[in-house]
């Protein structure tokens, strides 16, 4: 079956999350993807071992092989006269050039997008930016916890009002994914504008400025003329939804505070329906009068029942409520296996993993899985001979250090 990018040729110059999420979904999609790695390899090759230090090795690397799975890895020494010439043949080649090195050291290289494009007018440039391209911060290094939490707010905002406040921790690469996915958008309707016009582009994605998107509503509600006033405590938050524990100790989340008009049904059942219509907690248009008090209610309510009778109340009267998934009860979510968003993958190690599948779900994609990542390097030999080195050239720069 063709894949909507079949034929397309992407030279991805990635490290880390954010950029290589979007080379390898351009993958999954049926573009060739081409990684290229210094010799020591993407750094965040590495990172299992911080994350999984008990079990992480070359052949078991699922935190790599979920942002990388389905690409070519050669590797090039950039600094070199025969790695960079390397470089251009194979940019020669290619429809999409992705990257998220910051814009100095692409310029050191002649690999920015003024020197790109006016090389190769048909190329799409496609960079990952951490804080933009202009101001104070433009060159400065960055990460989803520094410009795509930190600084959007969330950290600070999100976080429950109380005496000992503190700022919550951010989960690692979720923005780096939300950035790819924007990237990958920008990259396809390029490539549709280039199957019309024979002409490149210029796309960009910004950890910040999609971290400023994301948290628009808000930022909206907390700025003038509204000023909601973030941080906020549990009460203030979203009473009579939101969460609470049950008598199991799991936690449900009913998620009713942007339909006031479903607080009825909530009373309904919860078997206490008397407080709808209560003028000391709720106004007839579903306003909560005494926020404090009803939370009180609700939450005793909760803790008379555990979780999995909570749910079956809410699926039985058609309430938005569902249980607190922890990070590892994920892989054990019905719902997840059922549509097929986690897989098990077997690597060279014989170990078994559970991994999420990828996002993409078309019908002329068709099923997905995920491939172990090789070493760094794997196919080098085999793209320089497309690019018509001969034998005796490739050993010759791998001797050199231009290639490994």
């Amino acid at each position: 079956m063709a894949k909507p990018l079949d034929g397309v040729t992407v030279v991805d110059l990635t490290t880390f999350v954010a950029a290589p999420v979007c080379g390898r979904l351009l993958a999954d999609l049926g573009a060739r993807v081409i990684k290229i790695e210094t010799a020591k390899g993407d750094t965040w090759r590495a990172t299992g071992s911080v994350y999984l230090p008990n079990r992480f090795c070359k052949e078991e690397n699922p935190v790599f092989d979920i942002y990388n799975t389905g690409k070519e890895f050669i590797s090039l020494n950039l600094k070199s006269e025969e790695g960079k010439e390397a470089m251009m043949k194979l940019l020669s080649t290619a429809d999409v050039f992705l990257t998220n090195n910051r814009p100095a050291a692409l310029k050191r290289l002649g690999l920015d997008s003024d020197t790109l494009c006016e090389k190769f007018p048909g190329l799409i440039y496609a960079i990952l930016l951490g804080y933009g391209e202009k101001g104070p911060d433009a060159d400065k290094p960055a990460f989803d916890s520094t410009a795509f939490w930190s600084k959007s707010g969330f950290l600070h905002g999100q976080a429950p009002k109380r005496d000992d406040f503190l700022p919550i921790n951010p989960p690692f690469s979720m923005g780096d994914t939300v950035s790819g996915y924007l990237l990958l958008a920008e990259v396809c309707a390029a490539l549709y504008r280039k199957a019309q016009t024979g002409k490149g582009d210029v796309v960009s994605s910004g950890l910040f400025h999609n971290g400023i998107f994301c948290t628009g509503t808000m930022s909206l509600i907390n700025t003038k003329p509204y000023g909601k006033g973030y941080p906020v405590s549990r009460i203030e938050h979203s009473v009579p939804g939101g969460m609470y524990c049950c008598s199991d100790d799991a936690w449900v989340y009913i998620g009713i505070s942007a339909s006031p008009a479903m607080i009825p049904n909530m009373m309904a059942t919860l078997g206490i329906p008397e407080i709808a219509t209560d003028p000391n907690y709720v106004t007839p248009d579903w306003k909560v009068v005494d926020k404090e008090g009803i939370y009180k209610i609700c939450k005793e309510k909760f803790l008379e029942h555990p979780s999995e009778y909570w749910l079956a109340k809410g699926k039985e009267n058609d309430l938005p409520i569902v249980k607190l998934n922890s990070y590892d009860t994920i892989y054990e979510d019905e719902q997840a296996w059922a549509n097929g968003y986690l897989e098990k993958v077997t690597f060279e190690n014989g170990n078994i993993d559970t991994m999420p599948t990828s996002p993409i779900e078309m019908q002329s994609v068709g099923e997905l899985k995920t491939v172990p990542a090789p070493g760094v390097g794997a196919d080098t030999k085999k793209v320089l001979a497309e690019l018509g080195y001969t034998d005796e050239q490739i050993e010759a720069m791998l001797a050199a250090g231009a290639a490994k």
